[in-house]
């Protein structure tokens, strides 16, 4: 744990106070103190790469969360064929992110792409549209691939809490006349509350660090538009060779991680807080 967890962690935040040499001889490096965190928060480019970072993530979690929850909500009833869809509603979240991302890169295609050719087809356009080399649809089409990779995983976790709902409490609703929408935020929901925001954290700490899809799908670009702090910093360490910026967008960036890592570890502790406490 020492070896790939501690000392990694230590090094990252040592170098982030150095500049490093063009050469990458580490033995030349020179103190800097806090100059590299002040320019990177002093930097356009960091206000517009975690502005893309806020959407990213923001909108990831929410639409792969309530897409989860809809089709939770949807296999949690008996019906023909359930397992069969369970199965195939699996799949985006079991196929590799690589693989995935260069399918959707292949239907997001300007000129070969299916999608594309079906709006054209439909009427819906003139021409295939310009999804992964227009800086104002980028963004949203990488969203649109990783809600779809994500959103299986919130209908598991769902399902699960779908689960501890007890039929006794929805069948006295229905006997007392809560139609559907009543029984599901009076009684279903609390019961979710506590999955839900777990999910919810997941979800953003995975979103956070993902790398492989707006990576292999558009390298942070075009220009830019789809650069988030994940890609900014693999750009800078190993495209630049800055290991002592990339170092403090790190820590900056494990800051924000462990923020988040509280908070999970207060949601799963919460449940064994109250019974305690009963």
């Amino acid at each position: 744990m020492l070896f790939v967890i501690a000392y990694p962690v230590w090094y990252t935040v040592e170098l982030s106070f150095f500049k490093t040499p063009a050469n990458l001889q580490m033995k030349d490096k020179v103190f800097v103190g806090l100059d590299n965190y002040a320019a990177i928060l002093a930097s356009k480019s960091f206000r517009e790469v975690t502005l893309n970072t806020l959407i990213w993530t923001v909108a990831s979690t929410f639409f792969a969360f309530m897409l989860g929850l809809g089709a939770a909500l949807s296999l949690h009833r008996e019906f023909a064929g359930r397992g069969l869809l369970r199965a195939i509603l699996l799949v985006p979240y079991v196929v590799s992110a690589v693989a995935a991302s260069y399918v959707w890169k292949w239907l997001y295609h300007s000129d070969f792409g299916a999608i594309g050719a079906l709006a054209v087809q439909l009427g819906l356009t003139d021409r295939p549209i310009n999804f992964l080399d227009n800086v104002d649809t980028v963004l949203p089409s990488l969203i649109v691939v990783n809600v779809w990779k994500e959103f299986s995983f919130a209908m598991v976790m769902l399902m699960a809490g779908l689960q501890t709902v007890p039929d006794s409490l929805l069948r006295a609703a229905r006997v007392d006349g809560a139609n559907e929408w009543q029984r599901f935020w009076h009684v279903t929901f609390p019961h979710l509350k506590n999955v839900s925001m777990v999910t919810l954290l997941l979800l953003m700490v995975a979103n956070f660090n993902s790398f492989i899809i707006p990576y292999v799908m558009t390298g942070g670009g075009p220009a830019g538009a789809s650069d988030i702090w994940i890609t900014q910093i693999y750009n800078l360490a190993f495209g630049r060779q800055r290991y002592g910026v990339a170092s403090a967008y790190s820590v900056i960036l494990f800051v924000v991680m462990m923020t988040l890592g509280y908070f999970y570890v207060r949601a799963l502790t919460k449940g064994d807080e109250a019974r305690a406490a009963g």
